[in-house]
This record gives structure tokens, sequence and C-alpha cells, in this order.
């Protein structure tokens, strides 16, 4: 490498970190608070388990296969496998459930295709009014009904050169309580280069960019998120059998301040990864970890996954995944 180069991959390395730096620091600075003002945040719970229990860090993580479908779409290009397939549940905070499912298929010179879905169950809810004057009791009872929320979606990405790849999804989401709905499209952009500095990776993620949507007779915005990170092997490489990466990555949500989030990963012997996870810039959550196990078979590679995300004060919760290449 002449000095050039390096000189080139250092100010990119540079640049990068100062982006992640800012970005976290731009939301504070404001004067306001944007909690509670866009709609769909479904979207934002983390799909994979092996994610969350990175602290929803992954964006840059090349050996993701279909669970990039949900962490960046641009992470779908790097793998060498035809076929990809992910399926994950949670039981998530007071009674609510969360799935999600995604497969991709590499078509060789063209790019990789893929398909996802999520869904959340929000559960039944007793439909009450408030009594009148003629009528006893601090409510009247109107039976019961349900809410929930879906999106569903498709996904192409393209790896450039061996170090770029770029990655795009449009998705159909609807959300409905009782007799009322909203529903709206949106877009995620992706992109992930290998600097070639050491393992160095950086990556930048646009989720849920779009228009306005409208339920009942309010408007509201897209839960669109800005993630800029990177990761890093610490100990050993990808292709062996033990090795250790270390994630960060800056957040900036539209409705909430900036946040940081770090993970780190340990593969063991070629089967058994151990994963942990903070994030900052939260009021109730923080500590996230989980585990996983790897097998190599003829089928292809399976890997079953396991999440515990901690909240100071709803009920902690545990996210189980399944992801196989073939």
């Amino acid at each position: 490498m002449n000095m050039s180069d390096r000189t080139i991959k250092y100010r990119i390395i540079t640049a990068w970190y100062g982006a992640i730096l800012l970005a976290a620091q731009v939301a504070p600075a404001q004067e306001f608070s944007k909690v509670g003002t866009s709609g769909f945040v479904f979207l934002e719970i983390p799909a994979a388990a092996r994610f969350a229990a990175l602290g929803e860090t992954g964006i840059t993580m090349p050996d993701a296969g279909a669970e990039g479908l949900f962490a960046n779409p641009a992470l779908i290009a790097l793998g060498d496998k035809p076929f990809s397939v992910t399926i994950s549940h949670a039981n998530w905070y007071v009674e609510t459930r969360h799935q999600a499912i995604g497969l991709t298929y590499r078509v060789p010179v063209v790019g990789t295709f893929g398909v996802h879905a999520t869904y959340f169950d929000f559960g039944t809810m007793e439909k009450t009014i408030n009594p009148s004057a003629d009528q006893t009791g601090s409510y009247i009872s109107l039976g019961s009904f349900d809410a929930a929320a879906y999106a569903v979606g498709v996904t192409f990405a393209r790896q450039l050169t061996d170090r770029f790849a770029f990655g795009a999804s449009v998705k159909y989401i609807r959300e409905s309580i009782d007799a009322y709905h909203a529903d709206n499209a949106v877009t995620d952009i992706g992109f992930v280069y290998l600097t070639g500095y050491r393992s160095l990776r950086i990556g930048t993620f646009l989720q849920s960019f779009g228009l306005e949507a409208k339920y009942a007779q309010e408007k509201f915005k897209m839960p669109q998120q800005l993630k800029m990170g990177l990761s890093a092997e610490i100990w050993g490489d990808r292709a062996a059998a033990n090795y250790a990466t270390v994630l960060v990555e800056a957040v900036q949500p539209n409705d909430a301040d900036g946040r940081i989030h770090f993970g780190i990963e340990s593969l063991l012997l070629d089967v058994l990864y151990l994963r942990g996870g903070y994030k900052t810039g939260y009021e109730h959550e923080d500590f996230c970890a989980g585990l996983g196990i790897k097998v190599n078979s003829s089928l292809g590679n399976i890997r079953c996954d396991v999440a515990y995300m901690k909240h100071k004060t709803l009920d902690s919760t545990l996210r189980y995944s399944l992801a196989m290449e073939f």
C-alpha cells in the first residue's frame, strides 16, 4: 500500500468516526421533546435475536444473511450462499408479541433479492365508555377489540466492488386498532464499505424513510432513523473458528435524542456465540446479552440464537431466532 492509499483510508475512517460522534450529539441540543411524534414505532424493534443481543448494533456485520433485511439491506449482498432464511419471535413488553421472517436469493452477476415481513400483536383489550348520569360504575364495558401492525417488503442489494455494497427495501406497513387503521409505504437504504484497513468495516442505514400518514384525523410522521457505525475483529478473523468482533453505532431517530450503541460478539470453537451490548441515550433500556449455537450440516449453515434485553421498569424480554444459509 502506498502513502496516498494510507492517507485516503485514514481520512475516511476519521471522517466516519467524527460523523458518528456528531450524529449522537446533535439531538440533545434541541430545546423541545420529540418523543411520541411518530407512529408505526414497531418498525424500530430489533427483528433478530443476534442483533438484539449486540445492543441493537449490526449494520456492518458481513455474515448477516437474511437478517440483514432488517439490520441493513446492503448486508444481504455480502453473503456467498444462494439462499438464506431467518425466523424470529419475541414476547415483547406488557404481553405483546413480535415476529419476523425473511428470505433472500442470490442471482449471480445481478444481485441479491429478498422478501420479508414483520408482525406485531398488541393483544386483545377491553372497550369501555364513561357512564352517563343515570348509569352506575366507573365505566361501562362494550366488549373487547384487537390491535395489530404488520410490514411486508421487498429488497434488492448488490455488491458493486469487492469492498462496497448497497441495498434498498420498499415496505408496505399497516396498523389497525378496532375499526380504525393507518397504512403507508416506507423505504430503507443502506451502504457497507470494507475499508481494507485490517478488518474495519463502516456502514450507513437510513430506516423507515417516508411521507406522513394519517390515523383517524391525526397526521403523524414515520419512525425514521439514521444509523452510522463501524465494526472490526479485535481477536482472530472471521474465517477462523475463534474470533471476537466489536461494534459501535450512532443512532439519530426523528422522535428522540441521539443514541450510541455498543456490541461485542465472540465465536468459540466454531460452535458457540457469546454476545453482549450496551445502549446509551435511553431512559429505561441499557444492557443486552445473548447466546448462539452454530451447526454446519449438509443442508447448510444453521444458527439458533437467543437474546435478553433488560428494561428498568417493564418486564425484560427474550427473543429467539433461527437462521439458515444454504
